[in-house]
C-alpha cells in the first residue's frame, strides 16, 4: 500500500506533463507553397460528381498586403502548375487566414473584398464570424470542442463547431466538417465561404498533399486523386468526343465535337484502377494528339473538365 501511495504523485506528474505538452503544441501555420487540396463536389438531384484541385503558386500585392495566389489546377504534379486563377489568401500574426478575389470557388461564390476564411486563434465557446459581414453559408459558428490529430509526428489542433442561423441551430449532419491547423476544412478549402446549394449538393476534402506527400486523406478514399466513376458505367462512344483512329496504334486525335468543346481546359487519362497516368492542359484547343508509345496496351478512361462546363468521360483503347 505504501508503495502505491509513493508512486501516485509521479503518475499524476507524468499525466500533467503529457497534458501540458499537448496544450503547448506548436502552431502549424497555413501553407504558402507546394500544396494541393484535392476535393469533390457531388449532388444527387440532378446527379453530378466532379473532382477538382486547388494549389498555391506565387504571391501578389493587394492593397499593400502580401497574398499567396490560389489556382484551380489542371495537373497534379509538383512543382504546382497553375491553372485558373482563383484569388489569393494570407495569414496574419493572429492565426487568421483571409481570402480575396475568390472567383472560381466551386460552385462559384465570388468575393471581391477581403473576407475572413479561417480563425485558428479561438478557444472553446468562442464564436467565429467568417465570410461577408461575418455570416458564413451556415450562419455563425461556435466552437464546441478542440481536439488534435497526429500528422508527421506532430499534433495539430482540430476545431469542431455548431452553426447557428437567425437564432436557430443549423442541422448540418450531411455536411459535418471540422478544421485542421495548417490544412483548413475537411469540407473543402473554401467551405467557410461556399453557399449551401439546394437539394443534396455537398463538398468534401479528399486529401491534402504537401511536397508530394499525403498529409491528410479522407477515410472514404484510398487515393488523393481518384476517378469517381466506375469504368463499367462509362460508354465507349461519347457524342461530345471523337477519337480517330481508334483503337490507338500510333498517333491518334481526340477531337472535341460539341459546342462546349472550347470550354474544356484539361484532359486526364486514367487506367482501369483509377490511377491518373497522363494529363494535359487543353485550354482553347479542340484537338488533342495522343501517342501510343506513351501508354501500355489496354483500356483507359479519359476525363475532360473545365471551369464552366460539365465533365465528359469515355473509354479509350491502346493496342
Amino acid at each position: 500500500m505504501k508503495l502505491k501511495i509513493f508512486l501516485l504523485p509521479w503518475v499524476v506528474l507524468l499525466l500533467l506533463q503529457t497534458h501540458n505538452k499537448l496544450q503547448a503544441q506548436d502552431y502549424v501555420p497555413f501553407p504558402t507553397d507546394n500544396v494541393i487540396w484535392s476535393e469533390v463536389y457531388s449532388n444527387i438531384q440532378p446527379f453530378q460528381i466532379d473532382t477538382y484541385q486547388y494549389g498555391i503558386s506565387g504571391d501578389t500585392l493587394i492593397n499593400s498586403q502580401l497574398y499567396r495566389k490560389i489556382y484551380r489546377l489542371y495537373d497534379t504534379i509538383y512543382p504546382v502548375v497553375p491553372g485558373s486563377y482563383c484569388g489569393a489568401i494570407r495569414e496574419d500574426s493572429s492565426k487568421r487566414i483571409f481570402s480575396i478575389g475568390c472567383d472560381c470557388v466551386y460552385p462559384g461564390s465570388p468575393f471581391d473584398e477581403e473576407v475572413l476564411l479561417y480563425d485558428f486563434s479561438k478557444a472553446v465557446g468562442d464564436t467565429i464570424f467568417v465570410g461577408v459581414e461575418g455570416i458564413g453559408p451556415l450562419g455563425y459558428m461556435i466552437i464546441d470542442s478542440i481536439g488534435s490529430v497526429l500528422i508527421d509526428g506532430n499534433y495539430r489542433k482540430t476545431f469542431h463547431f455548431t452553426s447557428w442561423n437567425r437564432g436557430r441551430k443549423v442541422n448540418s449532419n450531411w455536411i459535418e466538417d471540422y478544421w485542421i491547423e495548417g490544412i483548413g476544412s475537411t469540407r473543402s478549402l473554401f467551405s467557410p465561404l461556399q453557399y449551401v446549394t439546394t437539394g443534396y449538393g455537398k463538398w468534401e476534402l479528399i486529401c491534402f498533399n504537401q511536397e508530394n506527400e499525403v498529409k491528410y486523406l479522407n477515410p472514404k478514399y484510398n487515393s488523393c486523386f481518384p476517378l469517381l466513376t466506375g469504368a463499367n458505367s462509362i460508354n465507349m462512344q461519347n457524342e461530345a468526343v471523337k477519337i480517330y483512329p481508334h483503337p490507338v496504334t500510333s498517333i491518334s486525335v481526340i477531337e472535341l465535337m460539341s459546342s462546349t468543346g472550347s470550354y474544356f481546359q484539361h484532359i486526364a487519362i486514367y487506367n482501369v484502377l483509377g490511377q491518373q497516368v497522363n494529363a494535359m492542359n487543353i485550354t482553347a484547343k479542340t484537338k488533342v494528339f495522343i501517342n501510343r508509345a506513351d501508354f501500355k496496351p489496354g483500356l483507359y478512361i479519359y476525363r475532360l473538365s473545365g471551369q464552366h462546363t460539365k465533365p465528359e468521360t469515355g473509354k479509350i483503347i491502346f493496342k
